[in-house]
């Protein structure tokens, strides 16, 4: 499942083009998402320049706010913890995987949103809020500093416990 622009500006419903593949059901009903091409016709292409402003505007207004509740919530936990260990963004990756499965289940079966809010979730709060490039250069500095156990055990909970609240996520969404 992907939530990103993935056409170029001559395309309309990057986002909204994702519909649920009849024919790929796969173990206890899981269906994947197939990407449906439609083209923009020539008169509206102004249009679209105005609505791509938009998302992208939103995508930076929702990134902003992912960003500052990432600052917020690792400073506060790290403070209160008052470890080495990277807990702060344990906590904000974790929150992150189980809240966008969350949230992406709710807003692609259940929730009728906008594909430009959608976006602007999953793209630009998400993307401002969860921290993989800081989960990467803090293992990278216990590794550096042998810190071998300590490395592998922040690699395995954030991969492991990431992949199962994502899961999480979803089946509690697919619940309502």
């Amino acid at each position: 499942m992907e939530f990103a622009i993935t056409g170029p500006l001559l395309r309309i419903g990057s986002d909204d083009s994702w519909t649920a593949c009849p024919d790929r059901v796969g173990p206890r009903g899981s269906r994947s998402f197939c990407y449906k091409e439609s083209r923009v016709p020539l008169a509206h292409r102004r249009k679209l320049r105005i609505g791509e402003g938009l998302r992208l505007l939103l995508i930076a207004l929702f990134g902003a706010i992912g960003t500052l509740a990432r600052y917020g919530l690792q400073g506060l936990v790290q403070i209160r913890v008052g470890s080495a260990f990277p807990y702060g963004t344990l906590l904000i990756n974790l929150t992150g995987c189980f809240l966008l499965g969350l949230i992406g289940q709710f807003t692609l079966n259940r929730m009728v949103i906008s594909p430009d809010w959608r976006v602007a979730i999953a793209v630009g709060f998400f993307g401002g809020y969860t921290t993989f490039s800081s989960f990467g250069w803090e293992t990278a500095k216990m590794l550096e500093d042998g810190e071998w156990l300590r490395a592998s055990a922040y690699v395995g909970a954030s991969v492991v416990a990431g992949l199962l609240l994502s899961v999480a996520g979803i089946r509690l969404a697919s619940k309502f």
